[in-house]
């Protein structure tokens, strides 16, 4: 957030992919047992957008394996660029709400990142999407460093999320059957 802050990267876009190789970086192979995978989904317009099929920017995936801890989890993220006092317009608060809406249809483990000047806020999408209040920053309660101890603490993720691949998240919870009419005469 420093190049931000200094005005070296602004773009919503840039800060995540700045974000992704800082995390990548510091996190390979630096923790014993700790496997680390992002990816930055796509966000072009069209056919090709995953980011408009699952409403995220990121997906964060961990395992851990080490004598006392065992685990594999995901997460996915959106990310917007909110100041501290500042509110995002009527149109983006939709669109943001609209993209919680989708992250939750693929997991409860989604999250809103809020870049900011003075850092990184984090918030559950689920508590963002069904909010009014469209100062994001007081919306994402967590630190950055809240949120990574709670991902890798296991309090946070989904076992479903088996690796950071948009194509391999699982199924959404979308099915919706139903049938009308008269029953037919027999004959």
């Amino acid at each position: 957030m420093t190049k931000y802050r200094d005005g070296l990267v602004t773009d919503e876009d840039d800060l995540t992919g700045v974000l992704v190789g800082c995390l990548d970086t510091e996190l390979q192979d630096r923790i014993g047992g700790l496997t680390w995978k992002t990816s930055i989904l796509r966000h072009r317009r069209g056919i090709a957008s995953e980011e408009t099929k699952i409403g995220a920017d990121m997906i964060f995936h961990v395992r851990f394996r080490s004598q006392n801890r065992n685990y594999s989890k995901g997460v996915l993220i959106q990310s917007k660029r909110c100041d501290r006092f500042d509110s995002l317009s009527a149109s983006a608060h939709a669109q943001l709400v609209a993209q919680c809406q989708k992250m939750g249809e693929f997991s409860a483990a989604s999250f809103v990142f809020d870049y900011t000047r003075s850092g990184v806020r984090c918030g559950s999408a689920s508590r963002i999407g069904g909010s009014k209040n469209r100062q994001l920053y007081s919306e994402c309660n967590w630190t950055a460093y809240r949120f990574f101890h709670e991902l890798f603490s296991c309090a946070v993720g989904d076992t479903r999320i088996t690796s950071a691949r948009a194509l391999e998240l699982p199924v959404p919870f979308v099915v919706l059957m139903s049938a009308e009419g008269e029953e037919p005469p027999l004959y």
